[in-house]
């Protein structure tokens, strides 16, 4: 027994000398930095970098990862400080306005809080105090309130349809009594073919197959909520009482049919066939999607002007500041620009036969009576007034087309020219692209074609891009890729495409959605900047980007608003619709809507930035994006508001510094 013990004694001497004797971990490396931040773990990356036995670098452009992932430690602390920050503010401010009545402020407030925080108790607590105060505010608040918690709340489908619920009742009651003679104005012209044809193109063309039968109670449901309310009762005496008959469609025709028995009762309580076609179709309508809508014949000249998305002005960001119509910045090139408009001037009065003069508006209507004052046709002149340091000016501009920049580089330089560079040594360049517009793709171009034999990574940023042109977003992708499919496209009715070869020589031509070869971005590394309000084109070229190019996507993952709406006008039948009939997935056919799982899943995943973080990025990004110097020599400064003495500051960009590190890491070969 005693000899047994010895052995083991012995044996644990012998494995506790070999443990002292063993040697240390190794020493962690460049590589598995890098590797930490790919893998998508920041913090990891952070304590490795940091470790005091980091093994040196050897190579020389190695060594700036470690100082950006020191800069993301000090960053990532002050997001923390500012979302604590931001949501006692919010909740604060949400609690007070409630208390004061200021329930539009609420409303937008509490928006904010639940973007960042959608399932904090604190604020869908608030957002029910909200509802219920509503009962008591004047009919345009409640609306106003009740939709945007059936927005917010869209996740939790009982809440959601309750607020909804609440909404269209009183907007009802507000279309059918203050405001009956324009409901019954915009009605005019209403007629029985063109609801019938208008529902047989969305059974034809919405994207998925519609459900008569709960389109058909969804329009009865509408017509029950419109009888219900004071107005109604009292134009139409007869409907006081009136039952609407049940809905019993299976399908186009069966709806149609409970849609001619609502108008058959219609008649015998003398209540208007404009009125019932009206509201049944918008009730069958709005349960298909929020985007999907009629549009009748009075209004379709105002629907089609809004929808060519044509802007025709002199070129001015305007502001209002204590009653003061000022121009927040003259845009770069348009008329103002050229016509002597600075930044900071006052608007005093516009137009000559008869002059508009501000002041003798009431303060709440000046800003839109400006902006609308300085639009009309192209080519003509308008009259201005400004006044400047004290000293009062005349200019004559010249209307024209006003094109809004939509791709920006990293910041300006002194002479307005933007500058795509990050780190100009390690050819890594940076796009901000805000929207898409057909003329995206060429500004792209313009901002790194200069370039492009220098760029080894692209920072794309498409945070709070809310979509657009998918054409456009398709060839900024097509930038990157050389050869395959860039995006899908699902529908009962697909758009025609274009010509499969060419009129001229019969050469085969690409898929408007196919890669073309021979771009001078091909194998260059991009990197997507993404949040939860990048939407629709911005997802379609951010999937397409991680699927086809080994795109590194970084943020929180996108909303998933991938359907797409078509516009059709049958002047023939009298009406005009705006309906979903398509939905975008990526190349590799993962959907792009919310209902079909999300948006797009970055692999480098950031908490959602809190408000408080939002309003001092904006900041940043007005300070990177503000012109330098008027073309006659006079500075300018950013548009924003730096001062906030109640939120934490934030030192630099955390989207930007979290992709360059992601670009810095793969470019190591992590």
């Amino acid at each position: 027994m005693w000899q047994t013990g010895a052995v083991l004694l012995s044996a644990l001497m012998f494995v506790f000398a070999l443990s002292g004797c063993s040697s240390a971990p190794p020493a962690p490396t460049a590589e598995d930095v890098a590797r930490a931040v790919l893998s998508g773990d920041l913090s990891q990356a952070v304590r490795l970098a940091a470790d005091p036995n980091l093994a040196p670098f050897t190579d020389p452009a190695q060594q700036p990862l470690v100082a950006e992932l020191d800069r993301w430690a000090a960053v990532d602390a002050q997001r923390r400080a500012l979302s604590s920050a931001s949501h006692k503010l919010l909740q604060n401010s949400v609690q007070q306005r409630i208390r004061d009545g200021d329930l539009s402020g609420a409303a937008a407030h509490l928006s904010a809080a639940l973007t960042a925080w959608p399932d904090d108790p604190v604020f869908l607590d608030l957002a029910h105090q909200l509802g219920s105060a509503a009962e008591q505010a004047p009919p345009n608040t409640a609306i106003e309130a009740w939709q945007i918690l059936a927005e917010l709340l869209a996740d939790r489908p009982e809440d959601a349809a309750s607020w909804q619920e609440r909404a269209t009742r009183a907007a009802l009651a507000q279309a059918y009594g203050p405001g009956l003679a324009d409901t019954r104005t915009a009605q005019a012209g209403i007629q029985r073919a063109a609801a019938a044809a208008l529902l047989g193109r969305v059974d034809a063309e919405y994207v998925d197959v519609p459900d008569w039968s709960l389109l058909s109670r969804a329009g009865r449901q509408r017509l029950t909520w419109l009888v219900a309310t004071d107005g109604a009762r009292a134009a139409w005496p007869k409907v006081t009482n009136l039952a609407w008959p049940p809905a019993t469609a299976t399908d186009l025709d069966s709806a149609i049919t409970d849609l001619d028995a609502a108008l058959a009762i219609a008649d015998q309580v003398e209540l208007p066939q404009q009125v019932v076609i009206d509201e049944w179709v918008a009730g069958a309508l709005g349960a298909l999607d929020p985007w999907t809508r009629a549009v009748w014949p009075a209004g379709i000249s105002a629907w089609e002007d809004h929808n060519a998305g044509v802007r025709v002005g002199v070129g001015v960001d305007l502001d209002q500041t204590d009653g003061q119509v000022t121009v927040r910045r003259p845009l770069l090139d348009p008329p103002a620009w050229t016509g002597g408009v600075h930044q900071d001037d006052v608007v005093e009065w516009i137009g000559q036969k008869p002059r508009l003069v501000l002041a003798d508006l009431p303060a709440e209507r000046r800003l839109d009576a400006a902006t609308q004052a300085l639009a009309g046709e192209p080519g003509s002149v308008v009259l201005v007034g400004l006044k400047r340091g004290g000293q009062a000016l005349e200019l004559s501009l010249r209307r024209g087309s006003v094109q809004a920049e939509t791709v920006s580089g990293l910041a300006r330089g002194p002479d307005n020219a933007w500058t795509p560079w990050i780190d100009e040594e390690a050819g890594i360049a940076y796009a901000r692209i805000t929207t898409f517009k057909p003329t995206t793709e060429a500004s792209f171009d313009a901002l790194l074609d200069p370039v492009s034999d220098r760029i080894r990574a692209v920072v794309l940023d498409l945070r709070g891009n809310p979509g657009g042109d998918v054409n456009a977003a398709v060839q900024v992708a097509d930038r990157f890729v050389c050869d395959g499919w860039l995006a899908q496209v699902s529908g009962r009715v697909l758009p025609e495409t274009g010509p499969d070869t060419d009129p001229v020589t019969g050469a085969p031509l690409a898929e408007w959605n196919q890669a073309v070869p021979g771009h001078a971005l091909e194998g260059v590394l991009p990197v997507v900047l993404v949040d939860g309000r990048t939407a629709s084109a911005a997802e379609v070229l951010a999937g397409a980007l991680q699927e086809r190019a080994a795109a590194i996507v970084v943020g929180s993952p996108t909303w998933g608003k991938g359907y797409a709406q078509a516009l059709r006008a049958d002047p023939e039948h009298g009406y005009a619709v705006q309906l979903t009939n398509l939905v975008w997935t990526t190349p590799e056919g993962h959907r792009l809507t919310h209902r079909d799982g999300g948006g797009i899943v970055p692999q480098l995943t950031l908490s959602p930035s809190s408000p408080g973080e939002d309003f001092r990025l904006s900041w940043l990004i007005a300070q990177r994006a503000a012109l330098r110097v008027h073309q006659d020599g006079t500075p300018m400064h950013p548009v924003g508001s730096p001062a906030r003495e109640d939120l934490p500051e934030l030192s630099e960009d955390p989207g930007l510094l979290a992709g360059l590190i992601a670009a810095r890491a793969r470019l190591l070969g992590g």
